[in-house]
């Protein structure tokens, strides 16, 4: 039987991360967003909604990651407050700057990606652009407002 994110979540991250990310699993869940195992460790999941392009997250030792491929013109989603675009701009990640490495990265095939993103051009971005790795409780309920204003588009 395939382990549960939830199960995951309790056996690698500390108690101090682990209730935030549960709550934002949850959350996620509420929104449409189901969990799909690729680790056989419990370490990967790939988050799946019928609409969206949502590509993973990924539970380490006292730390979660989060990732959001772009493939609606968040320009058009008409929940995202000023707070929310300042929160998907700042999470935006170039190439250079990337954490991502094979087998997640496919190295130079996303090199000549181009997001136009409220008005702001990002060149060379990950495949993945918007990356949310280790964030707070604050920001976790950031990224709940963020997936959900993008699933209910």
């Amino acid at each position: 039987m395939p382990k549960l994110i939830e199960d995951a979540i309790r056996e690698r991250l500390t108690s101090e991360v682990q209730k935030d990310v549960l709550n934002f699993i949850a959350s996620s869940q509420e929104s449409g967003v189901s969990y799909v195992g690729f680790d056989e460790e419990g370490g990967g999941w790939d988050p799946v909604h019928e609409k969206r392009n949502i590509h993973g997250c990924v539970l380490v030792k006292d730390q979660f990651m989060f990732f959001i491929g772009i493939d609606c013109q968040l320009d058009e989603i008409t929940q995202l407050d000023d707070e929310l675009k300042e929160f998907a701009c700042s999470h935006m990640t170039i190439c250079p700057q990337s954490i991502c490495k094979p087998p997640y990265c496919q190295g130079d095939n996303h090199s000549n990606n181009q997001y136009i993103i409220f008005g702001k051009e990002y060149e060379s971005t990950c495949h993945s652009p918007l990356q949310f790795i280790g964030l707070d409780a604050d920001k976790l309920n950031m990224l709940s407002k963020l997936l959900l204003a993008i699933t209910e588009n």
